[in-house]
């Protein structure tokens, strides 16, 4: 890494706890009590919506990124994602199988992952995956390593947020068997995480040599969180409405 670059990139990805994409009105709804079915299933389908893509745009950063040390950094990132080579650890599908088994034990019928499939997104919900895979392939590989470096510094507290909320619906289970559901959280929280965070930090600045380049590293950051930002106002608003 370029020891000049480095910690401008880390004070940028250190940015995210202030901003709208993670300080909103959904993360404190979703933690503050037990939430009725119909609310649930907006977020889960809506957040299923939104990871689905996750992975790709990973792979997207890999084909989208010329610099070869900051490549090897997504590569490792994507074999995380997809369970480091074992199928069943797959993270989305760790997700559907959480996602579908808390709807199935919150609401009067079985839930099934495909089931999360049916229907179509919100409109903020496809205005973020659009804008997302904008940024993941654009010309410009240091604003594609911008946008990583905003959607892997999201994503760990994102997790949290996310977990914390869970926490309400812990009574559906026994013990060992609610955190044996929440094994998406705890390999995100316990470790891939944070692997991401610091590996998207590593290509960022792999891939800055100049302030101009600093700036359009931001520039894909910024765009990122903004689009996180209005994700999950959209979000909210449905769950209020639902």
């Amino acid at each position: 890494m370029s020891p000049r670059y480095e910690a401008p990139v880390r004070d940028l990805a250190a940015t995210t706890r202030k901003h709208a994409a993670l300080d909103n009105d959904f993360y404190r709804h979703w933690q503050s009590v037990p939430l009725p079915y119909t609310q649930v299933d907006v977020f889960a389908r809506e957040f299923y919506a939104r990871t689905v893509n996750t992975s790709v745009m990973v792979a997207l950063s890999v084909l989208h990124t010329e610099d070869l040390a900051a490549r090897v950094e997504c590569v490792k990132n994507l074999y995380s994602e997809y369970g480091n080579g074992d199928p069943a650890k797959a993270h989305l599908l760790l997700l559907e199988q959480f996602l579908s088994d808390l709807l199935t034990r919150l609401g009067d019928r079985h839930v099934h992952p495909d089931d999360l499939r049916t229907g179509d997104p919100l409109p903020s919900t496809t205005a973020f995956s659009t804008g997302q895979r904008a940024l993941f392939t654009n010309d410009d590989q240091r604003i594609v390593q911008g946008a990583l470096l905003g959607q892997e510094h999201l994503a760990y507290s994102m997790l949290v947020r996310l977990y914390e909320g869970v926490r309400n619906y812990k009574h559906l289970y026994g013990e060992d068997e609610f955190h044996e559901a929440c094994e998406y959280f705890y390999v995100h929280i316990g470790e891939a995480e944070k692997e991401h965070r610091e590996q998207a930090v590593v290509s960022a600045v792999q891939v800055c040599r100049t302030d101009a380049d600093l700036a359009r590293v931001r520039r894909g950051f910024d765009g990122f969180l903004d689009l996180t930002a209005a994700y999950w106002a959209g979000v909210h608003d449905a769950m209020l409405a639902a």
